[in-house]
């Protein structure tokens, strides 16, 4: 990526939600953790790195960027506000219990991606052959609109990262100002 000339090269350990990112390997050889990424990288080039993974507060924004980040990304604290795209029952699931645990499934989408713990993702092992995405995708799309309409939300993929757990906002403008208060602070 450096020797492309590339802006900005994002970081995203093993900790992220949604879909893994994988370029070099395949997603379940690409399992590093974010901080982990962030210090080898650097120790590489001078290409500026963008720590993605399991940050959703300014502790893990100060750790990233202690570590040798330039800049962070973040997904799943986004997620839970309420300006985002996210459905009312994922938003109420990241700010649950059921938050605390995540696992690697493909089961319905195809391809692999961090999500909150769920029936259909803890009886479709990871080992299980399933049709490639997207057509994994269209095929589970009925069930998830049937789920949907039953509340039965242990058939639909909530993302999450693996630090759901530490959420606290649920608007944009007060995420983003107590980022960058307490990332200052810490940094200080």
């Amino acid at each position: 990526l450096e020797s492309h000339k590339v802006d900005a090269i994002v970081a995203a350990g093993f900790e992220a939600g949604g879909h893994r990112p994988s370029f070099l390997k395949p997603a379940e050889d690409s399992l590093t953790g974010t901080f982990a990424l962030v210090q080898q990288l650097k120790a590489k080039i001078k290409t500026p790195i963008i720590a993605a993974g399991g940050i959703v507060d300014a502790k893990g924004v100060a750790a990233a960027l202690t570590l040798g980040a330039d800049a962070v990304q973040l997904g799943t604290a986004f997620l839970a506000c309420d300006e985002s795209g996210a459905t009312p029952e994922h938003k109420k699931a990241l700010f649950s219990e059921a938050s605390q645990y995540t696992i690697l499934s493909k089961s319905l989408t195809g391809r692999m991606g961090r999500m909150m713990t769920n029936r259909i993702a803890e009886e479709i092992k990871f080992e299980t052959e399933v049709l490639p995405f997207p057509l994994q995708t269209r095929l589970i799309a009925a069930l998830k609109t049937a789920a949907f309409a039953q509340g039965k939300t242990e058939l639909i993929n909530f993302w999450s990262g693996q630090n759901a757990i530490n959420l606290k906002h649920t608007n944009a403008k007060e995420l983003m100002l107590s980022l960058i208060n307490k990332t200052n602070k810490i940094l200080k």
